[in-house]
């Protein structure tokens, strides 16, 4: 059936028709067409993501500081995966250990993993050398929360349930009660002090003289707060804290950064959302920062210079991002970030609305 042509649409065939009579007229005469060669200006490249399926709810993540490896906490499944990051990524060992590993440590001396479990009283040790179980060392705490390895020899640990942290001599496995708050804890790196950050405040403890004592703290936050990550830079000088207020998901825009000497504020590193991780330059000069969202063009890693704390380069990622889930390789040449992917929450593994996969990013 055939429609009548409106006096609108018969005026626009005619202008269409006298355009094109007029592109065969400029044709004919060699008119150039305005050409803008100006590229765009690019803010991050855009490649391939570099993605080892997991699928795995990922509590805690540890670089090796000699081998290839990274060390991943499944909390989920009550293993750790050993990440062979010297080619293509791959689960190089998995080691069923027990409940809830949530916490991992390595020794200064760089041969032992020392993990710790959420669901029981026990910590376990693995030889980095065999991947093996080595030994088990019991703790009188429930609740497990964290561990820091301050010598060979000298382990503190906390929990959720405790006010205080215990204090392991090995050997020997001796307990000892500590005035250390319960938090998440560091060790310098000539290990006589231990930081800790707990719900409203930094604290610096001696250990140098035999017996503990409180040598610094922070200005208190100012809200109840959870921490999402706690890291020393590795030149020792730097605290980052990544800290969110538990009442008002907005109230944190920042990552502070404290003096390791005195605790004294040093600045701030601004992503606009509270921040889930931290991994810092061998000379400290790189900071990247994990945020909790998104903008609007996606997920990325935030690189800050350290010492003008300005935003340097960004980095997308193919998920959101998690607590403790950021780390970088031995030569400062990658980041490897946990990544809740989308649409990967379709199997039956346990915890699976946490299931996260891991991203490699090739730094600029």
């Amino acid at each position: 059936m055939k429609r009548k042509m409106t006096e609108t649409t018969k005026i626009f065939y005619k202008l269409l028709q006298v355009m094109m009579m007029l592109a065969i007229v400029a044709g004919s005469t060699r008119c150039n067409l305005y050409v803008n060669s100006e590229a765009p200006t690019n803010y991050y490249e855009f490649t391939d993501f570099d993605i080892l399926t997991l699928g795995k709810n990922i509590s805690d993540m540890l670089m090796d500081p000699v081998q290839p490896y990274l060390y991943l906490a499944d909390y989920g499944n009550n293993a750790v995966l050993r990440i062979d990051i010297s080619g293509e990524m791959k689960v190089d060992r998995k080691l069923v250990l027990g409940s809830h590993p949530i916490a991992l440590d390595i020794t200064p001396s760089q041969n032992k993993l020392i993990v710790a479990l959420n669901g029981e009283s026990n910590l376990k040790v693995i030889d980095l050398a065999t991947y093996t179980v080595v030994d088990e060392i019991p703790v009188s705490l429930v609740g497990l929360n964290d561990l820091v390895c301050a010598t060979d020899a000298h382990l503190f640990v906390s929990a959720y349930t405790e006010a205080n942290v215990v204090s392991l001599s090995l050997p020997g496995k001796q307990e000892q009660n500590e005035i250390i708050r319960s938090g998440e804890l560091l060790a310098s790196v000539d290990g006589n002090k231990i930081f800790v950050a707990s719900k409203n405040i930094v604290q610096k403890y001696d250990l140098s003289s035999g017996n503990t004592t409180q040598e610094a703290w922070s200005a208190p936050f100012g809200f109840q707060a959870k921490i999402n990550d706690f890291v020393l830079s590795p030149n020792g000088e730097q605290l980052f804290l990544c800290l969110a207020d538990v009442d008002d998901h907005k109230n944190v825009r920042d990552v502070l950064a404290f003096s390791a000497a005195d605790l004294t504020f040093t600045g701030k590193y601004e992503v606009k959302s509270a921040g889930m991780g931290v991994a810092v330059s061998k000379d400290g000069s790189r900071v990247f920062v994990a945020p909790t969202e998104a903008d609007g063009a996606g997920v990325f890693v935030v690189e800050f210079d350290g010492a003008t704390k300005l935003e340097k380069d960004y980095y997308l990622v193919a998920g959101n991002l998690k607590a403790k889930g950021i780390a970088i390789d031995q030569n400062d040449e990658y980041l490897y970030v946990a990544i809740d992917s989308p649409g990967d929450d379709d199997s039956f593994e346990p915890y699976n609305n946490n299931s996260f996969d891991l991203q490699r990013i090739k730094l600029h």
